[in-house]
């Protein structure tokens, strides 16, 4: 079985523990997902399964859509609810003109502090390994890109907030850097992710019915397959013998009115994937406008 499915992750589990409990259930022995998140959190995790773990790093790449809480008055060692305390809760009276100010400070391309318990390595290791040995490696920071921004709601201490980003955005440095803003502290408590690229939380499906886990049809029968996958990339259908050339390896000269994409789906008759190729050259063609060839290069080929 070849495709995706997207599971509702629960709080409690880690991406991995998700990943072992779908691998046990259905047999499927290739089973990988795009997109870490932290225990806590809950939400779209896509899975990939057989074949198509070798486009994970395309969905990785993708935008990501969250809606979260965030807690002022104190941040913590982790920047979330699992972390210990810095300091004493401030229990500070929030102010929603002076929050929106701060929110709009963190739209675009900004400075994140990372958290010091995540994978980000810095001289060659994590930074989890520094901190679990007690060792300070100060503030390291990333550039992240956020498209979206918004305060929702504001109860006591607590803010509801939703946020649309690139990859590699750290939600709970978001929740740390705008307390630090504010003055008093603040971190994560809740996260869940809406979307991940072309997968949102409508498609996703849970794990059990509350009492049980769900059987091996359950899932198989939600797996998304690889010919309705990667729509947002053009589709160039090829022939029969040009798919044998693109199993060995070959470049192809192909005529398509995407000619300006820096990448194809390349699709056989009925439409089913043969290979994600790049472009390498395009070529004005004398016959067929707008449509132009384009030289393309198989990058992951599926025999």
């Amino acid at each position: 079985m070849d495709g995706v499915v997207v599971i509702d992750k629960p709080a409690g589990w880690t991406s991995h523990d998700v990943v072992a409990k779908v691998r046990n259930i259905t047999k499927i022995k290739k089973v990988g997902h795009a997109g870490t998140l932290d225990p806590f959190a809950t939400g779209v995790l896509p899975l990939t399964l057989g074949h198509a773990t070798r486009l994970t790093n395309y969905f990785l790449a993708s935008d990501k859509f969250y809606r979260g809480v965030i807690r002022f008055g104190f941040s913590t060692t982790t920047f979330d609810l699992d972390g210990e305390p810095l300091g004493e809760d401030l229990r500070p009276a929030l102010d929603t003109a002076r929050l929106r100010a701060i929110f709009a400070t963190y739209v675009g391309a900004v400075r994140q502090t990372l958290p010091p318990y995540s994978a980000k390595k810095v001289r060659g290791k994590p930074l989890y390994a520094y901190a679990r040995k007690g060792i300070d490696m100060g503030a390291a920071t990333k550039e992240v890109n956020i498209k979206s921004l918004e305060l929702i709601g504001v109860e006591g201490s607590e803010v509801e907030f939703e946020f649309s980003c690139a990859a590699g955005t750290y939600a709970r440095s978001l929740a740390h850097d705008i307390g630090r803003d504010y003055g008093c502290g603040a971190h994560l408590v809740r996260l869940r992710r809406i979307r991940s690229g072309e997968f949102s939380i409508e498609t996703a499906v849970t794990l059990s019915d509350g009492t049980r886990f769900y059987p091996r049809e359950f899932f198989l029968s939600h797996v998304i397959p690889m010919r309705n996958l990667l729509a947002e990339i053009p589709a160039i259908v090829v022939s029969a013998s040009d798919a044998e050339r693109l199993v060995h390896g070959m470049d192809l000269n192909l005529l398509t009115s995407a000619w300006e994409a820096d990448r194809y789906r390349l699709v056989d008759e009925a439409g089913e994937i043969v290979a994600l190729g790049e472009r390498l050259q395009t070529f004005a063609s004398p016959v067929a406008q707008p449509a132009q060839w384009v030289r393309v290069h198989p990058k992951i080929v599926f025999a």
